[in-house]
């Protein structure tokens, strides 16, 4: 019984951890000629990650990409 308890805390336990509301891919298209662009989040998904793959959005938002999708 104890061993069940302990595996369940476990499982829920590390289950909870790799949860992310967050999006970590982005698809982004030039309209103009259809050249896809992607965007995406390191494996880690730090802040400094998130960061980066703003930036990287951005970037391409400024060279006339438009946002195709986000998973």
């Amino acid at each position: 019984m104890f061993r069940l308890l302990c595996f369940s805390v476990i499982l829920l336990g590390s289950g909870c951890a790799s949860f992310s509301a967050d999006h970590s891919r982005t698809l982004l298209i030039d309209r103009t000629n259809g050249e896809m662009q992607e965007c995406t989040v390191d494996t880690w998904r730090s802040r400094e990650s998130y960061g980066n793959y703003m930036k990287c959005i951005s970037a391409f938002q400024q060279q006339g990409y438009e946002v195709w999708s986000q998973y």
